[in-house]
């Protein structure tokens, strides 16, 4: 049987819908998993959810609220809604209760690191002496902007077989305090932390969007893959 994959539907508080972008949908169905949308703020709490599904995906979306980490908010730092954060986190910790895989895109991959104790940079630009633009917003999905350099002894190299990849990139924040239990991965020629991961891999966090590029990159698409293979194997050792 295919492996359930829960994918967060996160509150969109203004417009007062929950949105979850279509690639996500269509990388886990190429990738051979079956995707169940889970709305922030059900009925039931994120046990009970996570206990449904085989592994799960923590998308991008909007900033992190500071106040999530113990910080006050910079002047840079745009729409947030706590209630998501809060949410998120709760999955986050439910699933490494129930041993499930944890595919973190994006703003998945900094609440990821805050729900484990670390902290983000607010605003990029304002406070690092970073060297290259990490918020292309006028760029097509599609389009990779920047190059990344990854780890080879990573559970990520192992997925896409190269040291170096090129990315796409949508974020003004980031990792900064790295979470105790992850370990960085890969960065960007800045320094930017651009991929974490857990030691045994159940855990894996990337700051660009790979769901975007499945379609014309082979390396970005076994990500999801691998993903999905986890997930899988999981579900069965489980069984």
């Amino acid at each position: 049987m295919k492996p359930k994959i829960g994918v967060i539907s996160r509150f969109m508080a203004k417009e007062n819908h929950y949105a979850t972008g279509a690639n996500y949908i269509n990388a886990v169905v190429e990738a051979g998993g079956i995707p169940i949308q889970f709305p922030i703020n059900p009925a039931e709490p994120p046990e009970t959810l996570v206990s449904l599904v085989d592994g799960i995906i923590i998308p991008g979306g909007a900033d992190v609220a500071p106040l999530s980490y113990g910080e006050q908010p910079h002047p840079k730092v745009t729409r947030t809604f706590r209630k998501n954060d809060i949410y998120e986190i709760e999955m986050i910790q439910a699933a490494i209760r129930q041993n499930k895989p944890i595919l973190a895109i994006c703003r998945g991959i900094q609440i990821l690191n805050v729900s484990l104790g670390g902290t983000l940079y607010q605003d990029i630009p304002s406070q690092t002496k970073n060297e290259i633009c990490h918020y292309q917003d006028s760029a097509a999905r599609g389009e990779m902007t920047h190059s990344i350099s990854i780890a080879e002894s990573s559970h990520l190299y192992h997925m896409i077989g190269k040291t170096e990849m090129l990315v796409n990139s949508y974020h003004h924040q980031s990792v900064k305090t790295l979470a105790d239990s992850l370990k960085a991965v890969a960065t960007a020629p800045d320094g930017i932390i651009e991929a974490v991961e857990s030691e045994d891999g159940m855990i894996i966090g990337v700051q660009w969007h790979p769901e975007s590029l499945c379609a014309i990159s082979e390396e970005h698409a076994r990500i999801f893959a691998s993903f999905i293979e986890r997930c899988q194997s999981v579900s069965t050792q489980q069984a």
